[in-house]
């Protein structure tokens, strides 16, 4: 998340919910630039070129694959690793930044995280890395391999070794919903329960 907000190489402790909200608000804008650029097509057309129709459907599935990728997922991933390294891999060290950043934030400063880790950060790495990298690459290396550069990218570009494994996973799951219904409506709704469940962990944890 921090990478997407231009803060993926300073210490979570040291950024406020502020700094992160407007971060991340120029990183979004130069992201959304960049892809419409790269399209060739306006604003407006932009949810028809990649595919941003979030219907119904989508939401009643999203919701329990996000929260269960978050809860199930990640978890079967990390265990084997939190055995084998468990000073790395525990619970407290893969979701420390997330941590940080939950306990910078107080009183009306909640909200705006929320809305920064819920809504922006899911909405737009979906328009980029399943709207726009995902398509070119399956259409280039057919769609196994298109999915799984997709997914290498989605979770290198974070910086955080320790997130990669889990990340990983959930971009395959992502991946998945963006090709198997084509459009990103699914991998968004997926996508927001995912960072909301994350975040609900590290509040109560």
């Amino acid at each position: 998340m921090l990478i997407a907000t231009g803060n993926a190489g300073a210490a979570s402790s040291d950024i406020s919910t502020l700094d992160l909200a407007l971060s991340a608000t120029a990183m979004w804008a130069v992201y959304l630039f960049v892809t419409t650029k790269f399209l060739q097509v306006k604003w407006k057309e932009l949810r028809v070129a990649i595919g941003a129709v979030i219907r119904r459907h989508d939401v009643l599935v999203g919701v329990p694959l996000g929260i269960a990728s978050q809860l199930i997922l990640v978890n079967a991933v990390n265990w084997p690793l939190a055995r084998l390294f468990p000073d790395s891999f525990s619970f407290d060290e893969v979701s420390r930044r997330a941590s940080d950043l939950v306990d910078t934030a107080h009183g009306g400063w909640v909200v705006l995280l929320a809305f920064v880790v819920i809504v922006g950060a899911p909405v737009v790495e979906e328009i980029v890395y399943r709207g726009v990298v995902q398509p070119g690459l399956v259409a280039s290396w057919g769609s196994s391999v298109g999915v799984i550069l997709t997914a290498v990218l989605f979770a290198a570009i974070h910086m955080q070794p320790i997130e990669f494994p889990g990340l990983f996973a959930f971009a395959l799951v992502l991946g998945w919903a963006r090709h198997s219904t084509g459009t990103i409506g699914l991998s968004i709704a997926t996508h927001m329960a995912f960072n909301a469940t994350g975040l609900v962990l590290v509040a109560i944890f």
